[in-house]
């Protein structure tokens, strides 16, 4: 009987190694379904999240206003700008040939008044980081945290371009009188 008992009791310690272990691995399971939902919550951008980023943010000049209002592509551009300000991401993730498209238009149609190297070079800047944002923003796989730092970078290279236009026409519209 004894050797009966010890099998017994062998069979009943498995069976309670088994049945525990297979708790913890539910937990395990379930624990990481929770990180996983964590995770995807957490990549959702929020106005909040962007308000937070640090930036000199440069508003339009009366003068600059008034010399970009049929330009638009720029006026489209501050849409985009402000609409990306609240955590729409959505025209970084549509189709890519309609931003290239939208780049490219924005960049045909400069207005005469504002064809500078400078303004350019700044339009190029643009397009650069707006693609980096749209791939950024259509992986599924992108952290919250280097989606913020291409949102940056996009919002700085819009307020670049912004100082540089107001820039151009303050300076235009000085009237320096030169010694003869």
């Amino acid at each position: 009987m004894t050797y009966m008992q010890n099998i017994i009791k062998i069979s009943i310690s498995l069976l309670v190694i088994l049945f525990i272990s297979s708790c913890n691995t539910k937990t395990a399971n379930d624990s990481n379904t929770d990180e996983e939902i964590i995770t995807i919550d957490s990549s959702k951008i929020t106005a909040k999240d962007i308000a937070k980023l640090k930036y000199t943010d440069y508003a339009l000049s009366n003068l600059t206003i008034s010399k970009t209002t049929n330009w638009q592509k720029f006026n489209e551009l501050t849409n985009k700008i402000e609409l990306l300000k609240t955590g729409d991401l959505s025209f970084f993730r549509d189709d890519k040939a309609i931003l290239e498209s939208f780049i490219t238009d924005l960049k045909n149609e400069v207005p005469e008044s504002l064809k500078t190297p400078a303004i350019s070079a700044r339009l190029k800047v643009i397009e650069t980081v707006f693609l980096k944002l749209e791939g950024l923003a259509s992986l599924s796989s992108a952290k919250k945290e280097d989606l913020l730092i291409a949102i940056k970078d996009v919002l700085i290279s819009y307020t670049n371009l912004v100082f540089q236009m107001n820039k151009k026409f303050e300076k235009e519209s000085q009237n320096i009188e030169k010694p003869y």
